[in-house]
This record gives structure tokens, C-alpha cells and sequence, in this order.
């Protein structure tokens, strides 16, 4: 289930957490191991390539290849799956030591960034 069900976009604005900028996004993620929850209690590690391709993989042995961009007049993140992953563009905020993310397109919450690192490891070794 989806902590975030029942909880708009207007409430973590004025919950005091703004929309990171497309700039602070990319300082935050760029060439990091991600860690994360998706829908349906999925868990995913991943990581987000400089270069501007993704590798991930979840708890149930999924494995993808994608492409990111950022919008920076937009302040939008965008990832696009090579198959069976969700194609999204969201709007990402920072809420307690989380990134957030809201979908612009169908107006509900995606995935959540739990934990960033900087070692930068291929993310296939690290544990689901």
C-alpha cells in the first residue's frame, strides 16, 4: 500500500517542502545508488548514470535499463524503461531525507528515493 494515498500535492507545499529545482535534483542524483520504494510495496535499487542512463533492479528479480532527463524550466524528472518498468515525468520534493515523486501526468505519487549514496557501486551487488 502506498503511504502517500490521500495526500495532494498542495499539502507537501504547505507542509513547508518545495520542489526541488532541476538543478538540485541532478547535484542529488547524478552518479548515485538509489534505493527505493515503488507501488504495490516494490522495493528497487538503481543507478543513475551521469551520462543520463539507469539501471535498476527490484525485490522480485526484475531487471531494466532506461534513460533520465530533467526539465529544468519545468523543474520535471522524466525516466523512459526500456520495458516493463513505468515511463514517468514527475516533480520531485524533499521530505525528511526523502525525495518524493509526484507524476505530472496522472496526478498521483510514484516513487520514493529512500536512501542516496555516493559509493556508487554497481547496483546489482547491493542488497533488495
Amino acid at each position: 500500500m502506498n503511504p502517500d494515498i490521500g495526500i495532494i500535492e498542495a499539502m507537501i507545499i504547505e507542509g513547508g517542502y518545495p520542489q526541488l529545482s532541476g538543478e538540485e535534483l541532478k547535484q542529488i542524483i547524478a552518479g548515485k545508488t538509489i534505493l527505493g520504494d515503488y507501488a504495490y510495496s516494490f522495493k528497487f535499487v538503481a543507478f543513475i548514470n551521469r551520462n543520463g542512463t539507469m539501471e535498476g533492479k527490484n525485490n522480485v528479480g526484475s531487471h531494466h535499463f532506461g534513460e533520465w532527463s530533467i526539465n529544468k524550466k519545468t523543474k520535471t524528472f522524466s525516466v523512459l524503461w526500456d520495458s516493463g518498468w513505468d515511463n514517468t515525468t514527475t516533480r520531485a520534493y524533499l521530505v525528511d531525507g526523502k525525495i518524493k515523486f509526484f507524476d505530472s501526468d496522472t496526478g498521483q505519487w510514484r516513487t520514493t528515493f529512500t536512501e542516496i549514496s555516493d559509493d556508487c557501486q554497481h547496483p546489482l551487488r547491493a542488497p533488495v
